[in-house]
């Protein structure tokens, strides 16, 4: 009597897509084995795709037959057997070497004879024909959608695939949403006034950004990784590589969000060292004024000191929160003189003996106030000035009115899905109070 394996196999690739599952395979060929009273002795089952060698299951299957502990195959279709030529003739080899006697199919069993073999072989290299066929025909596809001027692949953010478009003929258009919010990080880059962290920030919290929203991901924020790839991304300034480094372009038919001197000036601002940015405290001066002796950049330093009512001990409160000499806390003191100071000093940074001392933050703007009073504006700039003020103003409504609209689909998803939670819940299906939709569809017997 022979001694059958069943093998099942379903990977997540296009090739399968119309295949079983594979516990629908391990039902249809348990029910032909008990039809035709095969004696099953081990099932195998992987989610792999057999256009490589290599499967774990397969291997293992392929080692029981040598060491003749079966000698028969019990499988949906060939192609689940190989779809590579190595593995192939495995399965071949095993025939020629009497120790794998037959396999059998739904629809047909393959024998050991020559006819039968030259069967199972054709089927199995039918399938890597037909894998090699598609992956030539896919890459002529995607060639030529490059050539169109269409990214191969999902769109970037800040922009969405043309969803009602026919298949190999969708465009990239602006998310009508997100778009304004990316180009606003841009905008927030070019000033130079913030680091990639701070935009981040902004993006985020303040505009409510969530990636856009697919089959079992998005709608989360930004990653920090994916902000850093977008700000050196030349698909923005309207170019592509295509395949990724193969060192060829194609200038893309997507509306650019920045232009390419936007983009090289962006590259700058992130590889430039010690690039002037509003730290974590902002100070009005800092990142504009350079010291006049050494022509280092000029920071400040801001201190919060306490006069002890007990003992009259002026200290630092920065780090404390008790005087140094009698231990009374500044919680416990009653009426404690309070001093705000705000100095401006070089950081030395060119010349460690820069003589130039610290300034007080008063003294300092009277200078920049007898410094700006020489200065005259022209009736042109003025116009020019007032106009651009517009343009910001038109810019700042259009990202509030994207952050409104980004919110709005944020709570409408929340809503739904606090709907869809308690139609579950009161569902007579929901016995017992502890099951999930995800938790039913699991434990639903595929067809």
């Amino acid at each position: 009597m022979n001694k059958y394996y069943i093998y099942c196999r379903k990977s997540s690739e296009s090739e399968d897509r119309q295949i079983l599952s594979i516990p629908a395979q391990i039902d249809a060929l348990k029910e032909i084995a008990k039809d035709h009273a095969l004696h099953v002795i081990r099932s195998f089952a992987e989610s792999k795709s057999a256009k490589y060698s290599g499967r774990p299951d397969f291997n293992e299957l392929n080692k029981r037959i040598e060491a003749e502990e079966g000698n028969a195959v019990l499988v949906w279709h060939p192609d689940r057997l190989s779809r590579n030529p190595e593995d192939s003739a495995k399965i071949i080899s095993l025939m020629d070497a009497g120790k794998l006697l037959e396999v059998v199919t739904p629809t047909q069993t393959f024998r050991n004879n020559p006819m039968d073999k030259f069967m199972l072989g054709f089927f199995m290299m039918n399938a890597k024909l037909e894998n090699d066929n598609k992956g030539v025909n896919v890459k002529r596809g995607l060639k030529a959608k490059a050539e169109k001027g269409w990214l191969p692949s999902g769109a970037k953010p800040g922009y969405t695939n043309d969803k009602y478009a026919e298949k190999g003929n969708k465009t990239i258009q602006n998310d009508p949403v997100r778009f304004p919010l990316i180009k606003q990080c841009w905008d927030l880059m070019l000033t130079g006034a913030y680091t990639v962290p701070q935009i981040l920030e902004k993006l985020n919290n303040e505009w409510s950004y969530r990636t856009t929203t697919r089959k079992s991901i998005g709608d989360k924020p930004m990653g920090r990784s994916q902000i850093y790839r977008t700000f050196t991304d030349s698909f923005y300034y309207g170019m592509f590589e295509f395949p990724v480094g193969s060192s060829i372009w194609y200038k893309g038919s997507h509306e650019p969000m920045v232009t390419r001197e936007e983009f090289d000036r962006v590259q700058t601002i992130l590889g430039r060292p010690g690039k002037p940015r509003p730290k974590i405290k902002e100070f009005p001066l800092t990142g504009l004024i350079r010291c006049g002796e050494c022509g280092a950049m000029a920071t400040a330093e801001e201190k919060w000191q306490v006069i002890c009512p007990v003992c009259k001990l002026k200290f630092n409160s920065n780090n404390r929160s008790a005087c140094p000499k009698c231990t009374i806390t500044i919680e416990a003191m009653r009426k404690p003189t309070l001093l705000h100071y705000i100095y401006y000093h070089c950081t030395k940074r060119k010349d460690p003996n820069c003589t130039q001392r610290s300034i007080r933050t008063e003294e300092l703007e009277k200078q920049v106030d007898a410094f700006l009073a020489k200065i005259g504006i022209s009736e042109e700039f003025k116009n020019w000035a007032i106009k651009y003020l517009n343009v910001l103003n038109d810019n700042e409504v259009e990202t509030r009115n994207a952050s409104l609209s980004s919110l709005q689909n944020a709570y409408n998803a929340c809503v739904s899905r606090l709907d869809n939670l308690l139609k579950f819940k009161i569902s007579p299906q929901n016995t017992d109070g502890r099951s999930s939709p995800t938790r039913n569809s699991r434990h639903k017997k595929p067809p």
